[in-house]
């Protein structure tokens, strides 16, 4: 009886392990930005730490290094582009569902909706 509760157990623990690692944000991740003028592509590797996110951005304007949390669903990231007239910060809201995120990129002057699914 104790070795059947010992394998239940370790089936359990590695079926709990594998849905965490699942649902956690860490990757890379494909976006697409609804620019005003048309889609804009860019990746993003991300790293997830309990709450505390970081990692990188590629985008055609120049890459940036991110920072900011996950809580529950709901990601607030913020970066900062260097741009014609100086710097861009950039915040960036959002809800991630397993392998995929939608939101609003705030870019000071502007704003655009964006999609992300993970590699």
């Amino acid at each position: 009886m104790a070795r059947v509760f010992a394998a239940v157990l370790s089936v359990g623990l590695i079926f709990a392990t594998t849905i965490s690692a699942q649902s956690g944000i860490s990757g890379e991740w494909d976006l697409t930005v609804n620019g005003p003028e048309g889609p804009i592509a860019a990746t993003a590797s991300l790293k997830q730490d309990g709450e505390k996110v970081t990692g990188a951005i590629q985008t055609p304007q120049g890459n940036a290094e991110m920072t900011g949390s996950l809580k529950g669903k709901a990601l607030n990231l913020s970066f900062s582009i260097a741009g014609p007239n100086g710097a861009l910060e950039i915040k960036v809201t959002g809800e991630v569902d397993g392998a995929t995120m939608k939101g609003v990129i705030d870019f000071g002057m502007g704003m655009a909706d964006f999609t992300a699914k993970k590699k």
